[in-house]
């Protein structure tokens, strides 16, 4: 069985000991209601752009290029069942957003909401990966205060 690899960006977003998560909807491609968080293929454009479009649109959160940041370990892999029945193979990178201005707002697509990173194991339905790059982007994160600056 041949399994179709969609290289993909992810990104975390703290405010305190929460992490934005989004719920995936009806339009969504990944099964509905399991969560994640905002993440999207790179088709053909840089990691940074595609996060910083991502997050807009899942969240409605803004962002720029310079305030996403790279962290150890923030590469993954996993296999996953999509909502059109297919298992599609998602290599993801995970950037940290520093600083955002907004006011979160839901599409037909995702739902975007604060749950705290010791609760995440508590959600009906997660995507792969999901808590393990929290922690280890949190963890980066806390160890370096030069980068919190909050919304």
């Amino acid at each position: 069985m041949n399994i179709e690899i969609v290289p993909s960006i992810g990104i975390l977003v703290f405010k305190g000991g929460d992490v934005l998560v989004v719920k995936h909807g009806e339009a969504a491609g990944h099964v509905t209601g399991v969560y994640g968080i905002p993440s999207g293929k790179l088709e053909g454009r840089s990691e940074k752009e595609v996060a910083v479009k991502e997050l807009e649109e899942e969240t409605g959160l803004q962002t720029k290029e310079e305030d996403l940041l790279e962290f150890p370990d923030n590469h993954f892999s996993a296999d996953i069942s999509r909502k059109d029945g297919t298992i599609k193979r998602f290599p993801w990178t995970v950037f940290i957003c520093t600083k955002y201005s907004g006011e979160l707002r839901g599409t037909e697509e995702t739902i975007p909401e604060w749950v705290a990173i010791s609760k995440l194991n508590t959600l009906e339905s997660l995507l792969p990966n999901v808590i393990e790059a929290a922690k280890n982007g949190l963890s980066f994160f806390q160890s370096h205060p030069e980068f919190i600056s909050g919304s």
